[in-house]
């Protein structure tokens, strides 16, 4: 008998939960250089924001195609397949949420600290984790069964 348990789920999905820590730690170093020296590294934080925006939007449009076929055999909820609500085990949930919010607030205060540049940009780029979370669980979330008489 396997004892893994809600562990097993956390193993699913390596790569989209390795992505979002490794982009996020890619967005922090552009950031902090923008912050730092904005001269150089501005153009950087919109490329680097735009491109993660661009992919984050894909990524939804995915996560949104991977729930509608789900959703054939299965309740998909949208709290379940964008916020990971009760499709995830814990842990997964904590790192994919705590990644989102770790580029969210690091867009902020960076837009905060260089008011009017080109870092305001660095506000869109949270879109790509959300993206990934919302991928892993249209793949890997675990959603109760559809019963015959919903609809």
């Amino acid at each position: 008998m396997n004892d893994d348990g809600p562990e097993q789920s956390a193993i699913k999905g390596k790569r989209l939960i390795a992505a979002a820590w490794q982009s996020t730690a890619v967005f922090l170093l552009v950031l902090l250089a923008g912050v730092v020296r904005l001269d150089l590294f501005g153009v950087a934080v919109v490329i680097v924001s735009v491109v993660m925006f661009a992919l984050g939007v894909l990524l939804l449009a995915i996560a949104f195609a991977l729930g509608i076929r789900r959703s054939r055999a299965e309740e998909i909820s949208v709290a379940g397949l964008f916020l990971l609500q009760g499709s995830s085990p814990p842990v997964v949930r904590k790192v994919l949420i705590t990644s989102v919010l770790t580029q969210l607030t690091a867009a902020l205060v960076a837009s905060g600290l260089r008011i009017y540049t080109e870092i305001a940009f660095a506000i869109l780029a949270p879109t790509f984790v959300f993206g990934l979370a919302s991928v892993w669980a249209g793949r890997y979330g675990s959603f109760p069964p559809r019963t015959s008489d919903s609809v």
